[in-house]
Formats: structure tokens, sequence, C-alpha cells
């Protein structure tokens, strides 16, 4: 009665740290040691009161002291809860946690400050300066989260500043690798559909809004308007059954099934043979069709590596700066006239032979890798139709034609009587190899192994006929006590078992199968790790592209091998985290709402920011619009313009403010219900190849033409 009057108080007056975190068995422990130990202080102060001679009844207490002992109890259970519930600090001083609280919080404080015209806020002002540096880092936040092609709407979990300065979405998109390629496979190929079958498929306009239309307010356009249908591919209830309870329930669809994950932390997963199957199968649009190793010879990284190093060029490869730029035909010191242990070549050397062999037909191999000559030849055939079964013989195998094998039949039964004699020799002589008995015996034959010049005079053919009859007579006439029969009844092993199952032939293909469908268990990783085309330019680019295509291939080769190269193991270094830093002040709360919602106020507080910066400077005659353009409102004098120029990270904050802004909207378009979810993918991917043309970002920080580039060419592969 006491725990429970101890549970009902502190939960009316908020002075637990969870108040709804109900009392686990440790904690029960604790409270009840407490008791244990005040009930003894108590007898012991009854002892020494009856010495005295005050005589008290043990266990009667008024209601003050009463209460006095109950609220003695709650200051101790609420110092051993925050103990046990708070956030572990380096020196050893903990805070509880911060409670959650509702988003309208949130929305009411953005939605008064505005664009910070009003006086009352000018106090202000000066957070949204300082918010200026974490801009960069909010957006890349926002953009990480940014909801799925399958998803209607997401909720995210922010990090925002009480004066509505900055609001960071505080997640890491965990994904689990094999659904994710199933599920972006399914959006490939339902989008591929919907565009053949659409006859006018419309296009997003960009930017969405005017210039001078004011961002949207979330609680007046946008909240309680039921979105649109997202894109998901139908699933057949018999086909997918092991997948179509969960496949498409948010960012994260296993959260909540625990034999399929750790737990909440969604840090590992492990999925059956059945899921594993329907998700390959899924996917196979994005996966390569190549399972072949040999497909690659001297196309892989390190024929690229080798190849970069001689400064050539595999035909379909990448080209490379040199490497060594201090190979001059006139700087040697020995070439082939004046060197005679060289191995000269008259003919011109092809690319593929300086590749494979680096040191036999170059002059001087630095920085080569040798590639792998050959690999065992597969002979596994893809199957795409789900009825065929797990084994059966494919015509692509050694394909016979039919008439042949019926005059190979007629011609056997006219000249069977002739030929028996002649095809059980043959046999005798296949089954002789087979068991490993040579076709010579005796001391003849050791003879002419010493004697290697009777070989080729027909002697030893001879020998080996003779040595062969006689040991066919001794295996003819022999006793059948000598030969080796099985029994009439006599059964192979695991007969009874069936060949297959309905999981055979998914295993199978499983087996041969592609990361990440070769493992039944890993770590999730952040969703924009995860590379789902980039099998596609490591192949052969076919030769009747056009040219522009083919150069795409070549230029994101040219990336990957470069990357490889560079690539570096990380090291193990004590990361600061920025979030738990500011969310262990009491500047910052945290909430949950839409990502709609987040992206549309990191826009507002960006553009807010830059506009006190613009006027802080006091250059009132510029004008940042709400696309974020920098417009002047007059004709400057020469004073002015000098006056009124930015740095480049000025300037390159506000067109990643402006991509940021185009993304938002293309969202918030769907959301209004002006666009479905095939628009809005389109737009998206519209938006992505062409930065160039709707941001003038590069102009800038000119080395993220790489980027804009290596975008464009994603999308031509």
């Amino acid at each position: 009665w006491q725990l429970c009057q101890l549970k009902h108080k502190e939960r009316e007056g908020r002075k637990l740290i969870r108040a709804v975190q109900p009392i686990d068995l440790v904690c029960m422990a604790e409270v009840i040691e407490l008791e244990g130990k005040e009930n003894k202080e108590g007898i012991k102060e009854e002892k020494d009161e009856k010495k005295g001679g005050v005589r008290r009844k043990a266990g009667v207490d008024d209601e003050a002291e009463c209460t006095v002992k109950i609220d003695a109890r709650a200051e101790k259970w609420k110092k051993l809860s925050a103990q046990k519930y708070h956030d572990k600090r380096k020196f050893g001083t903990s805070d509880p946690p911060k409670e959650e609280l509702v988003p309208e919080l949130l929305r009411k404080i953005v939605k008064d400050h505005g664009f910070m015209e009003d006086k009352t806020f000018s106090n202000d002002k000066r957070s949204y300066l300082g918010a200026l540096k974490y801009i960069p880092h909010a957006v890349f936040k926002l953009l990480e989260n940014m909801p799925m092609p399958w998803e209607q709407e997401r909720q995210v979990k922010l990090l925002y500043h009480e004066a509505g300065a900055i609001t960071f979405v505080d997640e890491t998109p965990w994904v689990i690798e094999p659904i994710y390629f199933a599920q972006w496979g399914c959006m490939w190929r339902a989008m591929r559909q919907e565009k053949r079958d659409r006859r006018h498929f419309k296009r997003m306009r960009f930017p969405a809004f005017d210039d001078e239309e004011k961002p949207l307010d979330y609680g007046e356009n946008i909240l309680g308007v039921t979105p649109r249908e997202a894109i998901e591919l139908t699933l057949d209830p018999e086909e997918d059954r092991a997948i179509i309870e969960w496949f498409y329930n948010g960012a994260q669809p296993l959260k909540t099934k625990l034999q399929f994950v750790n737990g909440p932390s969604y840090k590992s997963w492990r999925l059956p043979v059945p899921v594993m199957a329907d998700l390959y199968r899924l996917s196979k649009t994005l996966l390569s069709d190549f399972y072949d190793k040999n497909y690659f010879y001297l196309f892989d990284k390190k024929s690229f590596f080798t190849a970069k190093a001689l400064n050539t060029a595999i035909p379909g490869g990448p080209k490379f700066e040199p490497l060594y730029r201090d190979a001059d035909d006139a700087d040697e010191d020995w070439n082939e006239f004046n060197d005679i242990n060289k191995l000269i070549l008259r003919h011109p050397v092809r690319t593929e032979y300086k590749v494979a062999f680096p040191y036999l037909y170059n002059n001087r191999p630095r920085s080569v890798h040798l590639s792998h000559y050959h690999y065992p030849a597969s002979v596994y055939i893809k199957t795409d139709d789900p009825d065929l079964p797990a084994f059966y013989f494919d015509p692509m195998l050694n394909p016979i034609p039919a008439y042949k094998a019926n005059a190979t039949k007629v011609n056997s039964k006219d000249e069977s009587n002739n030929t028996e004699s002649s095809s059980s020799q043959s046999n005798l002589r296949q089954k002789m190899k087979s068991m490993g008995i040579p076709l010579s015996f005796g001391t003849k034959n050791e003879q002419i192994g010493e004697d290697e010049t009777n070989i080729g005079n027909g002697e030893q053919e001879d020998e080996e006929e003779e040595d062969f009859a006689s040991f066919e007579e001794q295996y003819l006439k022999g006793s059948e006590e000598d030969l080796f029969f099985l029994p009439k009844d006599t059964q192979p092993f695991l007969e009874d078992l069936p060949l297959t199952n309905e999981y055979t032939a998914g295993g199978v293909a499983l087996y041969w199968a592609p990361r990440p469908f070769n493992q039944r268990s890993g770590r999730t990783r952040r969703a924009q790790d995860i590379p789902l085309i980039k099998a596609w330019y490591q192949e052969h680019c076919p030769p009747k592209l056009p040219v522009k295509i083919r150069v795409s291939y070549q230029k994101l080769l040219k990336c990957y091998v470069l990357n490889e190269l560079k690539h570096k193991h990380p090291k193990a270094v004590n990361k600061r985290n920025l979030f738990n830093s500011l969310k262990a002040t009491k500047f910052f709360h945290i909430t949950t709402t839409d990502w709609v919602e987040a992206g549309l106020q990191v826009c507002r507080q960006g553009y807010n920011t830059l506009n006190l910066l613009i006027h802080r400077k006091n250059l009132i005659y510029l004008h940042l619009d709400y696309n974020f353009n920098l417009k002047p409102i007059k004709t400057l004098t020469t004073k002015e313009r000098k006056k009124s120029r930015f740095g480049n990270a000025f300037h390159l904050c506000r067109e990643i403010l402006r991509l940021t802004k185009l993304v938002v909207d293309s969202h918030a378009q769907y959301r209004m219900g002006n666009v479905d979810a095939f628009q809005l993918a389109d737009g998206l991917q519209n938006i992505f190849s062409h930065i160039g043309q709707l941001t003038g970002i590069y102009r800038y920080k000119y080395r993220l033409m790489r980027q804009i580039r290596m975008c464009k060419d994603l999308k031509r592969s």
C-alpha cells in the first residue's frame, strides 16, 4: 500500500524522472532494502526510548510522521532512479533524461517568432545568428532522413532550441540491406510500369512556389490532410507470404519483430531462408546478371590498378593521369640494342597483354597488381520462372538436336551385330581407365620406359594390344566368385527422403546470389551508405549505347578506382556527439513530429538567419527572397557594391538552403495532394540530377562539380 501511495503521489507531482516507467524488481528491491534499514533504525530508537522510561507501541505513528516518512522514501527512490536512468557522462556527473514534449509547443514557437520582425523577439536574434554555424549540419540530418517513395509520411525525432533558432533531426536511418534492396527493386518496377502505361506524365515545375510566396505553415496547409497513396508494388499473397505482412511498414519494418532483429536499437538482423529468397526475387531488377567471375577478367579492381600504374587504358575502362612521370625513352640506361638478356618483341603488344602479364610485357613495371587468371567455370543458370522445379535439365546445357539423336538410334540398330565386340572392348577400356588400371603390364613396359628411343616405332602399341587381350580373357573367363555384385534389394541412401522441398530453389538461388543476399545475418547500415546500382557500371558497357553513356560509365569507374586506391581502414577515435552535448543544456528540448514539418522549420530558420546577417551589416538595399535568391532592390553604387560583398561561405550556405527548399517543397506539394507519389519521385530524381541548372552552388566551391557531374552520370547509367 505504501508503494502504491508513493507511486501515485510522485506521478501527480511529476517528481519522478520517468512517470510512466513502472517499478521494476530492482527498484522494488532497493526500496524494500531502504525500508528494512529504516525499520531497524526505528526498532533501535524504540529500545532506547524504552530504556529511558518512555513506552511507545511499535508501528503506531500519527498521520504527520507517516507523511514525512513517505516523502523521505520518495526522495531516496528519486535519487536511485536518477542514478539508474541517467545519461552517463565522462566525469561522473549525471543528469536525468529530458522528457519528450508535444510537437504543438515547437509549432507555436516557430509560428510566434515568424520572420523575426516583431521587436519582442529582439533578444533572440543573437541565438539565431549563432545558429548559422550549425545550419549545414541541420540540412544534412534533414536530407539524410528523407522519406522513401514507399512511405506516405515519416515521423522523426527532433532536437530544437527553446527559441526556435534551429531544429535538428536526431535520428540515423538504419536499414537492413536485403530489405532495402527489395524495396527499391519494387519501386523501380512500379515506376517503369507507371511511365509505360501513363499517357501524359506531367513533371513537377521548379521552384514549386514563387520567390515572394512565404513558406507554408504546416498546421494550416498540411496537418490533417490525408496524403495520397505511396509507391507500393502489389505483392502476391502466396509467393510473398513470408514478407507481405511487414514489407511496407515504415522506415524500419522489423523494429517490432524481435525474432529478426536484436531489439529497439535496430543494430543487427538475422533472416530465415524463405524471407531472404522472397527479398532476393523482388530485388533482381537492381542486381547483376553475371554470376561467373571469369566475366570480369581484366575488368576488375586489380586490373584497373595495374592499368593506372602502367599509364594504359583497358578498352572500355577509365583513363588516368600518369602515375610515374620519369619514364623518358631518352634517359634509359639500357634498351633493346645494348642488352642481350632482354626479350625483344617486334610487333605491337596489346594493352590486355600488358595488364595481364605486367612483368613480361612491360619494361619497368611499378606498383602493379596481379589479378586472378582464371576461376572455376560456373555452370549455374539463373531461372526467372518460379514454377520450374529446383533441379531440371536446361536446354542451354549441351543442346542435342532431335534429328541427330534419332539418326544415332537408327544407325545403332543396324550396326549392332557388327559392333558388339568393338563396343564391349571400348567399354572395358573406359572401365579400366576409370579404375586406374594401366593398359600395359610386365617387364616390356619397363624396358620401353627405360629405352625411350623405341617410342614412335609402333612396338608400344602392339604390346598394349597384347596386354589388353590377355587382361580381357582373364576378366571375362574369371569365376563369378571373383566378381562383386550388389544385392538385388539394395537401395540408395536417403531414398525415402524427398529430393527437394518448397525452399530448395530459393536456397540454391541464394547460394549464387551477390552481396547482401549471400548472408543470412549482419549489421544494419545507414541508408545512404548502401550502393544500389554500383554493379551496373562495373560491368562492360554495351557498345551500341550512345557515346555520352559510355563516357559516363568510364567516369563512374574512374571515381570507383580512385576511391578504392585511397581507402584506408578507419582508426579508432573517441567521437563527440554534438546532439548529446546540446541535449545536456537547458536550452534544447526533444519532440517527435512529421519530417515535412521539420523541413519547413529548417528552411524558415535558415531564411531568418541569413536575413538577420544581411540586416546586421545594414545592407538594406539587398533583398533575400523566400527561394534564397539574393537580389539588389536598386542600382548599386560602387561603394554599395563593395560593401554588399559576402564570402563564399555565406553564398554556399544560401545555395544549400535553396536546394533544401526545392526538396521540402516537393514533399509539401505531395502532402497537399497536388502531385502523386510517382510525380514526386520523378521530381526528386530530376532535382538531384540537375543541381547545376537549379542552383548556382558550383560558383562558390567549384570542387562540387565532381558531385554534380556524378549525379548526371548516375542518371545515364
